[in-house]
């Protein structure tokens, strides 16, 4: 059968808000295809955040073979490592599997999507592209469709909380620009598919999860502490015209890709509410003999503080104030707000590495991991998971993933860049300061197909977002790699579409290598995205 395909992807989007929104008329667009189609909750990757979720989606691989396992590597000796962006890809796309056959690809903002690649047809480039940067889109010269003032991510003001004083104008003006980034996404989308129509398209609309970290509770009928209700109900009713916006925009994709196209609404992961108390991991490890601080930090730290500002940003590092690497063997790093991952300080792995390979490493790893699982706060379990990351990921890249993967209960959440301020705090837990974030990701994301040959089955049971490369290569006649990780959902299709669909798999091939230096171009591009990271609380 002759079809192309559309991805919408929305970010963070989840069944717990649009389920009752669509009860309710607001979303007649998506409420049509999920009544013409079938539909269910998407499990994400772990972490459910939106580097691993996304290169899992467009490689069908988890991150043991797709290599990005958070939106930073793994840690450089002792230091966070950088940011990850499309060179850290370990495995094949979509849009090369797909282009390579002669089929056209477009890709916006699909994370990672920078530096941008060749690719039969046209991509723009994600999040991870520093603000301003004027190379964020393939063919070059497709840069005039963008418009000049094209932005592909907002950062939200400083100290978005309910109780500043000039809270609802900042939100007020927040959700505003995030409601034009939306209208212009889309129209950019039209744009590039008239001038370029596709066999497969991918647009990637970020505004779901920036609305609900911030305003879960007031789309949920919640009110943040110290908030206004009059206010709380008018950035509610500001927030849900911004989702009325995309299912609008969902519905003229469809119709310009015209009636021979299978349509697939998906998100990287779902959202909940954010957690109530924090676990400090890392002091729990000092607290057990895994994690030790130097004795004279306090006088290392006065030291430091007076040396000239060139010397005092090369010594002030946990190395020379905070941490007695020699005598470490495990520190914890957030990944999101309710996973982490701990890292064993394994000789011949980290510069003054403690923990010796084989027997060794496996018991020490064991006792955290025993630990963690049984650890409790007033008598709630902390962690729903404590595995090792061998348990979690499969491929030949598992070892660029924290030796032992933490996902915490609801209840519970992990602090980014944590173990000066954990050190510090005399115990293991802390009330949650939500610094305006009131809401938080969970693993059930959300897929809706429709389309020529999809049967109108309803609600289905849940699958991996691994699921959907192979779905789309089979939608489209093309084989499946065999190294991909979950099998296609043709069990959707009509008997007659299923009929007319092969399922026929080729052995995988390795990625191209891309050429050249996997950082940023510059230190100052570098902290740009730092900074926007920083802004939508995914990095501290």
């Amino acid at each position: 059968m002759a079809r192309k395909v559309l991805v919408i992807g929305l970010d963070g989007a989840t069944f717990r808000l649009l389920g009752p929104m669509m009860e309710a008329g607001e979303l007649p667009e998506l409420s049509r295809l999920v009544a013409s189609g079938c539909h269910g909750e998407l499990n994400s990757t772990f972490p459910p955040l939106t580097p691993p979720a996304w290169s899992a989606f467009m490689t069908g691989k988890n991150p043991g073979k797709h290599g990005v396992v958070s939106f930073r590597r793994a840690p450089a000796g002792y230091r966070t490592g950088d940011f990850i962006n499309a060179k850290s890809l370990r495995a094949r796309t979509l849009w090369e599997i797909v282009g390579e056959t002669g089929r056209t690809v477009g890709a916006i903002n699909v994370v990672p999507s920078y530096p941008v690649r060749a690719v039969n047809g046209f991509m723009v480039a994600c999040m991870l592209a520093p603000p301003g940067a004027q190379d964020i889109v393939y063919p070059p010269e497709y840069r005039a469709l963008l418009g000049d003032d094209y932005v592909i991510s907002l950062e939200p003001p400083k100290q978005l909380v309910a109780t500043e004083p000039d809270y609802r104008v900042q939100a007020l003006d927040y959700l505003g620009r995030l409601r034009r980034l939306g209208q212009r996404r889309l129209e950019v989308a039209l744009r590039l598919m008239r001038e370029r129509p596709c066999d497969l398209l991918a647009v990637i609309f970020y505004e779901p999860d920036r609305v609900q970290h911030f305003f879960w509770k007031h789309l949920t009928g919640q009110r943040p502490d110290g908030a206004d209700p009059a206010v709380v109900e008018e950035l509610a009713a500001a927030a849900r015209a911004i989702y009325r916006d995309l299912d609008g925009a969902v519905g003229t994709l469809v119709r310009e890709s015209g009636p021979d196209t299978v349509t697939f609404i998906v998100s990287d992961h779902g959202f909940a509410g954010s957690p109530d108390r924090f676990v400090y991991v890392n002091r729990w490890l000092a607290d057990r003999g895994f994690l030790h601080v130097h004795r004279t930090w306090k006088l290392r730290r006065s030291v430091v503080k007076r040396l000239p500002s060139r010397l005092r940003k090369r010594y002030d590092t946990l190395e020379h104030v905070f941490v007695n690497w020699r005598r470490t063997q495990a520190w914890c790093d957030a990944m999101e707000t309710r996973s982490g991952g701990v890292w064993l300080n394994v000789a011949g792995r980290q510069p003054h590495g403690r923990v010796q390979p084989g027997a060794e490493y496996e018991a020490v790893r064991e006792d955290i991991r025993r630990g963690l699982t049984e650890l409790t706060d007033g008598g709630r379990p902390v962690f729903k998971v404590v595995a090792r990351r061998e348990d979690i990921y499969r491929g030949p890249v598992t070892e660029l993933a924290p030796d032992l993967l933490l996902y915490a209960n609801p209840s519970h959440g992990l602090r980014f860049n944590g173990i000066r301020p954990e050190l510090r705090a005399r115990a293991p837990f802390a009330t949650f300061a939500e610094y305006g974030f009131t809401g938080a990701h969970e693993p059930q994301g959300i897929y809706v197909v429709a389309g020529p040959g999809i049967a109108p089955l309803g609600r289905q049971e849940p699958r991996p977002i691994e699921a959907i490369a192979p779905t789309i290569l089979c939608l489209l006649g093309l084989p499946v790699p065999d190294g991909m990780d979950a099998p296609p959902m043709l069990e959707f299709l009509t008997p007659q579409a299923r009929a007319a669909t092969p399922l026929t798999y080729v052995p995988d091939v390795a990625p191209t290598a891309a050429a050249g230096d996997e950082g940023y171009a510059s230190e100052e591009d570098r902290e740009q995205v730092e900074a926007r990271l920083r802004a939508l609380g995914y990095v501290e």
